[in-house]
């Protein structure tokens, strides 16, 4: 249509100059010249008017357009993150959670790189509203609705990654819990052993024993480690539903650990007593052996044939 009124004004310029001619020259139908110039420009300035309005129509219409195809692929892009955090869940043994958390650290990528897309779909709401836009209160309401679903979108994504991190250090602890509890098991099969009722290698097993005890107080700290874990978890509310199958565990795993402890107090004691007992059997042993030794020194007959067996007989007498 422009280029359609510019091809005419020529024709528009000519007729009013043509016009201004006739009145110069006093024609005798002035006053009806001077009406049709005045009213070919009003309708010159209505039609530029009328092409400006629909230009400024058409051009709203193309920006309202444009914005609405804007928002269309947003919702699209969101919709497809959140079927995804919708539909990814934890297996029934944990197994996939690493493999989820790897995902949800892309999806967190993903989320930052269309940032800047949301923040350029609002800026042009902004604009299109500040130029008193037609369709400005279509357009406020529709920014609105996709700022909303930006927003609960990545609420959700926090919050699953949330409980993916407490499953996470939920297995963390559960993994822990067994190699524990494993542990335990067979140190308590050490610390049960009734050795100390054979006297044989007695005191070499006594060291041993020392040694044991020195391991199980290495690892006191790894227990407690375990045992905070687990109360943590506790208090801050990460055990996904299984709270009382952790309390469970702490209370299992403190006691196994207290019953370890007992038993190899328990045996310390009963190895040092054996320990002890050997030692004392020794002595009586030396002693039965030199009372022996001195009986027969004393009812021997043997009282000595010349002067060197006579004053070897009264040292050893001495000696005894």
């Amino acid at each position: 249509h422009r280029t359609e009124v510019d091809a005419r004004a020529g024709t528009f310029s000519a007729f009013e100059q043509f016009g201004n001619e006739l009145l110069q020259a006093n024609h005798y139908a002035a006053p009806e010249i001077q009406e049709k110039i005045e009213s070919l420009a009003k309708a010159r300035e209505e039609l530029e008017r009328a092409w400006t309005a629909r230009r400024l129509q058409l051009d709203q219409n193309l920006d309202l357009q444009l914005y609405l195809r804007d928002c269309e692929q947003a919702e699209n892009w969101m919709s497809a993150r959140e079927a995804f955090l919708n539909a990814e869940e934890v297996d029934s043994k944990g197994d996939n959670v690493e493999a989820l958390i790897k995902k949800h650290e892309d999806f967190d990528k993903a989320i930052n790189g269309h940032e800047e897309k949301i923040g350029a779909l609002q800026v042009l709401a902004d604009q299109l509203i500040a130029q008193e836009h037609y369709a400005g209160r279509l357009i406020d309401a529709k920014r609105q609705e996709v700022l909303d679903r930006w927003r609960h979108l990545k609420e959700d994504l926090i919050e699953k990654r949330s409980r993916l991190g407490d499953e996470q250090t939920l297995q963390q602890f559960s993994r822990d819990a067994d190699e524990i509890e494993n542990w335990i098991a067979e140190k308590l099969q050490l610390a049960t052993e009734e050795s100390y009722k054979d006297q044989a290698n007695i005191q070499s097993k006594h060291q041993k024993h020392q040694a044991f005890e020195a391991e199980l107080a290495a690892n006191a700290e790894r227990i407690s480690s375990v045992l905070a874990m687990g109360s943590n978890l506790i208090n801050r509310n990460q055990c996904s539903g299984s709270e009382e199958a952790v309390q469970k565990r702490l209370t299992q795993i403190a006691d196994q650990w207290e019953y370890l402890t007992q038993k190899t107090t328990e045996k310390s004691l009963k190895l040092k007593e054996a320990n002890k007992q050997r030692t004392y059997i020794a002595a009586v042993k030396d002693l039965d052996f030199w009372l022996g030794e001195v009986e027969s020194l004393l009812t021997s007959e043997d009282a000595g044939k010349d002067l060197a067996s006579v004053q070897n007989l009264m040292k050893k007498h001495q000696l005894v």
